[in-house]
């Protein structure tokens, strides 16, 4: 029986209501309904540039939809409850949460029909953590056996591949743990698990630009960074077959732009801005899918190793500055609701009123703080991601700061591709507004990667021994009820310390074509298009 935390996160997507309203587009628009006027059986998609279309090299949504699309891992995720579902796996067993049996399920082949098997596991996951090869996501293994040999945080490597994963056979796969960690098979899920054939480290530049995956599409030509991707179905594919003939990406500079292109007919799926979801819904209700519960947050990272921003009660007195709902309900059209936990809503464990006083918009006691602290020497600005629409909202906040602390605060921007090279190098030393989706229904999800001490997308660099330990700890407990205890008390010390500015959280919205319009959303597994059957 599930408990009412479980149920809470149980995603169902939702369709707006009142499908027939007719359109309501300018003389100067063509219906959305005319999207991907080909006439042709190629789905249509916009995204933005991605960083990388290798699995273990690839980060940010944009990245994952498209490798969703080319690769498929052991497991997916059931879009409905979020529960872990074997896919090229057979089966994944383990007595102690420690060591972990993978069998390979039989008939799944690469593009270039390589078979798929427990090698092209291991080869992958060895290739991520390679620091020659310093892929994006090599982080992520280092919860295994081995990792600190083959990529030691200082010195030089004692060993090229992971003691911990072993090949038995070509269908049996044995990984162990540095500790016991229930959460492991859905971290299995994650595009950086993905198999990768021996060609990818033959020649891996030509991989780069044509990575050869065995999920339901293949590339048609490589991708050298230009503003389409195409791809066709793979006619091997091993899971069920496409409904359609492939889907070609097209990349835009930010979601308003797309959502122009949708209105003029030339994309079939893209994601709204909350600025352009009235706008949408008023044209084709019908037409604008959105998820039942919020799986995404955007919150403001923070350069805690500048001076200023390495003060607990400098990071208060910012937030307790922003009036949320006041930018919820002006600009964000009452689509997002104010965050009160340091996860989402999508997840097992989220609660509706940690972040208490901290996230209460309080400019006298925020004046205070900051005044007691000494401010912040120096420019005060927040960047903004181009094309995502959140220059809008951080503006609002710049002029609530601006206004409590009386100081000026300049907004700047950065391009998605550049976003967390830049953040991460420490180049963009600023407040940050992101954004970040729901990848599966585990707190680990979100804890693990923002805030841990090795964390992938760790952009406030926030480091706590102890709040590291208690991720460890939730890892390994044995059932939910003690997992998230072990959550909540390392959410806490988030809290105390302010570890980055929460905002708010909002269901993801999409519009689609009238031909597209059986496409659904999937919260949790990115790039899922091929059950899409393309009318008229």
């Amino acid at each position: 029986m599930k408990s009412s935390t479980q149920r809470r996160h149980r995603l169902v997507v939702a369709t707006a209501a009142a499908a027939g309203v007719a359109l309501a587009l300018s003389a100067c628009s063509a219906s959305p309904g005319e999207a991907g006027v080909s006439g042709d059986a190629i789905l249509t998609v916009g995204i933005q540039k991605p960083t990388s279309l290798i699995p273990g090299n690839s980060s940010g949504l944009f990245a994952n939809t498209v490798v969703g699309a080319l690769f498929d891992g052991l497991v997916d995720y059931d879009p409905d409850t979020g529960e872990v579902r074997n896919l090229v796996a057979k089966s994944i067993e383990t007595d102690d949460q420690k060591v972990w049996r993978i069998t390979i399920a039989d008939g799944w082949t690469f593009h270039n029909g390589e078979a798929v098997d427990a090698e092209s596991f291991a080869r992958a996951w060895n290739a991520a953590v390679d620091p020659d090869n310093a892929w994006a996501q090599g982080d992520q293994f280092s919860n295994i056996e081995g990792y600190d040999a083959v990529a030691p945080a200082e010195g030089e490597p004692t060993a090229e591949t992971l003691s911990g994963v072993v090949v038995e056979d070509s269908s049996h796969l044995t990984v162990t743990l540095k500790a016991p960690n229930s959460q492991f098979p859905y971290l299995l899920g994650r595009p950086y698990y993905s198999p990768i054939p021996a060609e990818a480290l033959t020649d891996a530049e030509a991989f780069a630009q044509q990575p050869i995956g065995n999920g339901p599409y293949r590339l048609s030509e490589p991708w050298t960074g230009g503003d389409q991707i195409p791809t066709v179905v793979f006619d091997e594919y091993a899971g069920t077959a496409p409904a359609n003939d492939g889907v070609t990406f097209r990349i835009y500079t930010g979601n308003d732009v797309a959502y122009t292109d949708y209105q003029a007919g030339a994309v079939d799926i893209v994601t709204l801005n909350p600025a352009d979801i009235p706008q949408a819904e008023a044209a084709a209700p019908d037409l604008v899918r959105r998820m039942a519960v919020d799986d995404w947050r955007n919150y403001l990272s923070l350069p805690t190793y500048l001076p200023g921003y390495d003060n607990a009660d400098i990071r208060r007195a910012l937030s307790m500055a922003i009036d949320r709902q006041a930018i919820i309900d002006s600009l964000l059209d009452g689509e997002a609701h104010v965050a009160t936990d340091y996860d989402i809503p999508a997840s097992v464990g989220y609660r509706d009123d940690a972040c208490g006083a901290d996230c209460e918009f309080d400019p006298e006691e925020a004046k205070r703080l900051w005044d007691a602290a000494g401010g912040i020497d120096g420019e005060l600005a927040i960047t903004s991601v181009t094309g995502t629409g959140r220059e809008v909202w951080a503006e609002a906040i710049a002029n609530q700061w601006s206004k409590t602390f009386g100081v000026d605060v300049k907004i700047k921007q950065v391009a998605s591709e550049n976003t967390w090279s830049g953040i991460l190098g420490k180049e963009v030393q600023t407040p940050v507004a992101l954004g970040a989706p729901a990848n599966y229904p585990s707190p680990l999800d979100t804890l693990g990667p923002s805030y841990s001490s090795h964390g992938s997308v760790n952009g406030s660099f926030y480091a706590n021994p102890e709040f590291d330990s208690l991720l460890d700890a939730a890892a390994g407990a044995p059932g939910l009820d003690e997992q998230l205890a072990q959550y909540a008390a390392a959410k806490d010390l988030l809290v105390r310390d302010t570890a980055s500015i929460l905002l708010w959280t909002y269901p993801s919205t999409f519009a689609v074509s009238e031909r597209a319009s059986s496409w659904v959303p999937d919260p949790f597994n990115k790039g899922q298009f091929a059950g899409v059957e393309l009318a008229g």
